[in-house]
């Protein structure tokens, strides 16, 4: 799937220049039915436009991306990527109602930021996206979960998932939302889960990449010894990290510390 502006030139590319074409024959109708083409290039084009437009079904189009978790190439700008669909639809909603509340504010950078973040608390469809994000049975991208547990404060119904998110699937997102607003409440289990279950946990996939390295974060940040030798411990005894050691060994050089 490529962008209006790809390469050093910023050019339009030709397969974005033929969707634009396609879509100016295609009626509301043909052009959700496209959304649900077995080409996930195809369907990508047709969900963005659905969702510029407002015509589609956001939370119906993120459901079924999520079910088909299919990736698809991106080229925008100078930047070839593989992504998967489920997250260029989530992102496509979260950049429009970021953009379009930034607009209405003719302040101050930081005064924008304040709308954004309003604007992702509290409009329905995105709280809608998060819990399918937060509810979904298929593991989730990282960055999804990144998003959904920066965007409000959930309902509290939400919390035996998200407790189980934190401690069983060791999603490092969960736990920081805990922390974040509930660390009284759950001040024993985040530090029985970074002293007793963090240490046996296995982090292999690349979404487990991230939590290794988000944990890891908090168990250095914390300045606490007991919790730089579990850090360290782990680093130690597990070698997936390892493909990635240029971003990790940067983190542990911010903390003083070189394996």
């Amino acid at each position: 799937m490529e962008s209006d502006c790809v390469g050093y030139g910023c050019v339009v590319s030709p397969q974005y220049t033929r969707f634009q074409k396609l879509k100016k024959k295609l009626s509301d109708k043909e052009l959700i039915e496209l959304s649900k083409h077995k080409n996930p290039t195809l369907r990508t084009y047709a969900s963005i436009e659905l969702i510029q437009s407002q015509k589609g079904n956001v939370p119906e189009l993120l459901s079924t991306e999520l079910r088909k978790n299919e990736m698809v190439e991106t080229f925008e700008g100078c930047i070839m990527d593989v992504e998967p669909v489920s997250s260029i639809i989530y992102h496509e909603y979260w950049n429009k109602i970021r953009i379009e509340a930034s607009r209405k504010i003719k302040g101050n950078n930081y005064e924008q930021d304040l709308a954004m973040q309003k604007a992702l608390a509290t409009d329905l469809t995105m709280e809608k996206l998060d819990s399918i994000i937060i509810y979904s049975e298929k593991e989730v991208y990282w960055l999804l979960y990144d998003r959904t547990f920066e965007n409000r404060k959930h309902k509290k119904s939400y919390l035996p998932r998200i407790e189980e998110l934190a401690f069983n699937k060791n999603n490092s997102y969960a736990f920081d939302y805990l922390r974040k607003y509930y660390s009284s409440e759950y001040s024993q289990e985040l530090e029985n889960y970074l002293k007793t279950d963090f240490p046996k946990a296995k982090f292999q996939t690349e979404n487990e990449v991230f939590y290794l390295h988000s944990f890891i974060e908090t168990l250095l940040e914390s300045k606490k010894e007991k919790f730089k030798k579990i850090a360290i411990d782990k680093l130690r005894t597990d070698d997936v990290w390892k493909d990635r050691k240029g971003w990790f060994n940067t983190t542990l050089k911010k903390y003083g510390i070189e394996l």
